[in-house]
């Protein structure tokens, strides 16, 4: 046995005042708080903690703890895709074909020579997980039981499985072991396998209710029998399931079957089938409190309260873990740091584990290094102790009253040249952001608090709605419920609202990105920063066909420039490869294709159906003009905004080529992102001019010239530079425009085609409408009638079927001024994809529906893209009353908002530059409306001028802050 020892200069009484007494429970407001009353039964049931760098998914378990842990930059490695060098006449024989009409060879054509082949897997990879196992004197938990001595069934085609009734002939007293190697679980393509088997339930494990069966990924589809009792299906290959299965077990001998399905590719029968105790210790309360970033789990097991806290601190890097008991003594537990592969766990010293590696896949792909290390500390003052087990790397706390657990990590991956890895020494790496967490133990969660709510508290939302009753006309208080509860409430009620609910997920957007991304850290992927996966979903990679960018929607209009950042270093990252892409097709500049990843390499690649689009920096340079729009930042507007500009135009000035029929310039042959047309009965995905193309190549023309201007270059520009902006506007002038088709709807291709799936999840020839601005509702009326129509034509047909997709519409109500068709989807949002956690569910899950949720209700209280300030434009009849404070608005505008019975009352503007403001307000209370300059509603009114309807003007000064009367 070894006690407490460091090296550090630590007072007694330190680790007593980090940990503290609980008492945010009863702090935490029910509009920043998601809270529970069971641990999570899987990952996206868990809290997610994270700085930018360092996340961690805490379940809370009252018995064995599991808090998975990622970092940033853990990726397996390459080879990557790359483009041959010279595509130059591939590419102009293509365009050939398409104008000829004949896509078919054109299509064949560049997937033959243009495309090169995905490589997959290789991933963003979970670091590993933090297990917990508690001791309590009077109360031990059940051990789970592992399922085993599996046998192996028939197996039938999957047609021949839909039909469930081959179930009831089958006999697994008369099937085989399953074979202990590689292939004894797998089942073929196609197929339908069952296998079965036995276990057996003492009757006091029988009274430990509830039991839960737990099944490790299993394949594509899979139906559970318990006792010839269905107790649940399986849908994804890719996640773990959990069945209740309580009422169907009985003492003695229990029967397991299980049919597995494998729709393609390769499967197999789950891996671990266990079953689980998930009693839930008293007084259990499970929360996250998004205004301090904590995640808190608290409950009482023989009359002792037990609390945990858990965060991740930005200023020092570490992720913290505070233990406290009520009891002096009583909080005992094992310790393990693990992961899934090619990882080892070792003692790293005093009351520390050191899990090291690196990334692979199966042993391929080799990428990053990777080392994490805990530590963990108590009252030196205390009879506590610490055991070191070397053989299983076990740390035992025994008889202790408060610890803390601080645990780091860090990698090889260098994001500034990630082709030449750091040298520096891991171990040495962690151990000295350790030293320095322990010199600052006292002030740790301070100093973290401090630095969330710099940024968290920015935006606040109040959402009221109607008083809701249940079927006996009793009012319902939805603050009192659990937030799986209210959620569950929406999937089960029709046309059930929850405006608080409804606030409380848009500032859960808000926190997971500032904890996903943070200045100096790598920009949120499609998993954010969590991933409990050796290989994700997707890869968890940035894709740049709608993905990355969603998830910096809410970036600028929420207060969040900051986190806009990391975005823009990866862009600068990809840069080198992308000017490579860029002459593989002769051009100048720089092009992307729809996805990068770590590594940071650009090239057109897997299938021309999602992957012939060179557009991802031309889409991505829209956010950098965007940034500049809100924070006025003139040196990031020269330098990387301008540039980078200017680098994906000159690939277009190149790229586009003239249209034989009009003479019109179109780009081309690409897809509109993952869509398929049919021309003589043949599925077809890519055309020349695609609607998506010309209105992004619009936009990137038109901030060239509106930052030029910004930036004074007209006056200053050289003799290349000018000729080079007279060549983009001569450019935009010739840009084949967008077309309404014969039914009244925006075109999505170069002709009306019919549609292979009418209600695609992509509305992509709708980025003119948003995120663009290039048609707008006062701008362009005639071109937003068209694109409200497709957007009803898509969701006629079952459009908005993904989270992310969903999310889109939301913000597409928004700009349509249609509050209730956007508060419509977002309640959608919520009853089909969202998991308890509030993550979103793609499915499966995929953080960007997450981001886009949160933008969507910002636009609905504010949108600026039209150069106006617009106050509570899409206001649904669901939000009566409320106020938001904080948004910010195009032009360097902070705003504050408040309304009651669905009209605006007052506002609060405040300029970042003296000049002309112009404000939309209601026009319901446009008469009455009255400026003031300051907060003060006695103060002189200020002169304003009211031009059409709802649109006044008035001259505001920087630093002042302006109060917008209505009604006086």
């Amino acid at each position: 046995m070894m006690r407490y020892s460091t090296t550090c200069a630590v007072v007694a009484g330190i680790l007593i005042a980090a940990a503290g007494t609980d008492t945010r429970a009863m702090q935490d407001r029910p509009d920043r708080t998601l809270w529970y009353t069971q641990p999570a039964d899987s990952w996206t049931a868990a809290l997610p903690v994270g700085n930018g760098r360092l996340g961690a998914m805490v379940f809370g378990d009252g018995w064995e703890e599991r808090i998975q842990l990622n970092e940033e930059s853990i990726w397996a490695g390459p080879p990557c895709p790359d483009n041959d060098d010279n595509l130059t006449e591939v590419l102009a024989e293509a365009r050939r074909l398409f104008f000829n009409g004949d896509p078919v060879a054109g299509e064949q054509l560049v997937q033959d020579r243009i495309m090169v082949p995905r490589i997959s897997p290789r991933s963003h990879q979970t670091l590993g997980d933090l297990t917990l196992r508690m001791h309590y004197p009077e109360s031990e938990p059940q051990q789970p039981i592992s399922v085993t001595g599996w046998r192996r069934g028939p197996t039938v085609t999957v047609e021949e499985s839909q039909d469930e009734s081959w179930l009831a002939d089958l006999d697994p007293d008369t099937w085989s072991p399953v074979a202990e190697t590689a292939d004894g679980r797998s089942v073929p393509e196609h197929s339908t396998t069952a296998f079965a088997a036995t276990f057996t339930i003492s009757e006091e494990q029988l009274q430990q209710t509830p039991l839960e069966l737990n099944l490790s990924p299993i394949d594509d589809a899979s139906i559970v029998i318990l006792n010839n009792h269905i107790v649940g299906k399986t849908t994804a290959w890719n996640r773990p399931y959990t069945f209740d299965i309580t009422q169907y077990v009985v003492t003695g001998r229990n029967r397991l079957v299980i049919p597995v399905t494998n729709i393609g590719g390769p499967g197999s029968l789950a891996d671990n089938v266990t079953i689980h105790n998930t009693s839930v210790p008293e007084d259990y309360r499970r929360s996250l409190n998004l205004d301090n970033a904590i995640a808190t789990t608290r409950y009482t097991v023989d009359g002792c309260t037990y609390s945990r806290n858990v965060y991740a601190s930005v200023p020092d890097d570490v992720i913290v873990i505070t233990m406290e008991a009520s009891v002096p003594g009583a909080l005992e537990f094992d310790l393990e740091l693990t992961r899934p592969v090619d990882a080892t766990t070792e003692v790293a010293g005093a009351n520390r584990l050191m899990i090291s590696g690196q990334a692979t896949h199966n042993g391929t792909h080799p990428g990053v290094h990777f080392c994490s290390i805990m530590q963990a500390l108590t009252d030196p003052d205390s009879d506590s102790v610490f055991v070191t087990d070397e053989r299983t790397t076990r740390l035992e706390v025994r008889n202790a009253s408060h610890v803390v657990i601080l645990l780091t990590a860090a990698t090889d991956y260098n994001f500034k040249d990630p082709t030449g890895l750091s040298a520096q020494s891991l171990m040495v790496s962690c151990i000295e952001i350790l030293e320095e967490a322990l010199l600052n133990l006292l002030t740790l969660e301070t100093r973290h608090i401090a630095e969330h709510q710099r940024l968290f508290r920015r935006v606040d939302l109040t959402l009221k709605g109607l008083p809701v009753t249940d079927d006996n006309g009793n009012q319902i208080d939805l603050v009192s419920l659990p937030t799986d509860q209210r959620l569950a409430r929406l999937q089960q009620v029709e046309g059930a609202v929850d405006p608080g609910l409804e606030a409380l997920y848009f500032q859960f957007g808000r926190y997971l990105l500032m904890c996903s991304s943070r200045p100096g850290t790598m920009p949120a992927n499609l998993q954010g920063l969590w991933n409990e996966h050796i290989e994700a979903p997707w890869n968890a990679d940035y894709h740049l066909n709608i993905n990355l960018q969603m998830n910096y929607w809410p970036a600028e209009v929420t207060n969040l420039s900051e986190c806009h950042l990391p975005m823009f270093d990866l862009l600068e990252g990809c840069v080198p490869t992308g000017r490579e892409m860029a002459r593989s097709f002769g051009c100048d500049g720089i092009a992307f294709g729809h996805v990068t990843d770590a590594w940071m390499w650009s090239a057109v690649q897997g299938r021309n159906v999602w992957g012939m689009w060179p557009h991802g920096a031309g889409w991505c340079s829209a956010h950098m003009m965007e940034h500049y729009r809100y924070t006025l930042d003139h040196e990031f507007l020269a330098d990387p905004a301008y540039p980078f500009l200017c680098e994906v135009a000159t690939f277009y000035l190149d790229w586009l080529t003239p249209d034989p029929d009009t003479g019109l310039l179109v780009s081309g042959p690409t897809t509109s992102p993952e869509n398929t047309y049919i021309l003589d009965g043949t599925r077809h995905s890519l055309s020349m001019g695609t609607a998506m193309d010309q209105e992004i190549i619009h936009e990137v023309f038109s901030n060239v010239l509106e930052a030029a201007e910004a930036l004074g270059r007209f006056n200053k520009a050289d003799s290349d530079e000018q000729a080079f902006l007279d060549h983009v506007r001569a450019a935009l002038t010739d840009l084949s425009p967008p077309r309404i088709g014969s039914d009244g709807r925006l075109m999505e291709w170069d002709r009306e085609y019919d549609e292979a799936e009418p209600g695609h999840r992509h509305m992509s020839h709708l980025y003119a409408f948003h995120p663009g601005n290039q048609i707008s509702v006062f701008g362009t009326p005639e071109l937003a009638a068209a694109a409200k129509k497709s957007l009803d034509y898509r969701l006629q047909h079952g459009g908005g079927h993904t989270g992310w997709s969903r999310a889109w519409m939301i913000n597409f109500g928004a700009r349509f001024r249609d509050g209730d068709f956007a508060h419509d989807n977002l309640r959608l949002l919520l009853a089909k994809s969202t998991h308890p956690n509030l993550f979103d569910n793609h499915p499966p899950f995929q953080i960007d529906g997450n981001f886009g949720g949160t933008a969507g209700m910002a636009e609905m209280l504010l949108q600026s893209h039209e150069g106006v300030i617009d106050l509570l434009p899409a206001l649904p009849a669901a939000w009566p009353s409320g106020q938001v404070e904080g948004l910010k608005a195009r032009g360097g505008y902070e705003v504050d908002i408040a309304w009651e019975e669905g009209q605006l009352t007052r506002a609060r503007i405040s300029a970042q530059e003296t000049g002309p403001c112009h404000v939309r307000v209601p026009v319901a209370v446009m008469e009455g409306v009255v400026i003031r300059a300051g907060s003060d509603d006695d103060a002189a009114a200020v002169p304003m001028t009211r031009t059409e309807a709802g649109l006044i003007v008035f001259t505001a000064e920087e630093g002042v802050k302006y109060t917008i009367l209505a009604g006086q």
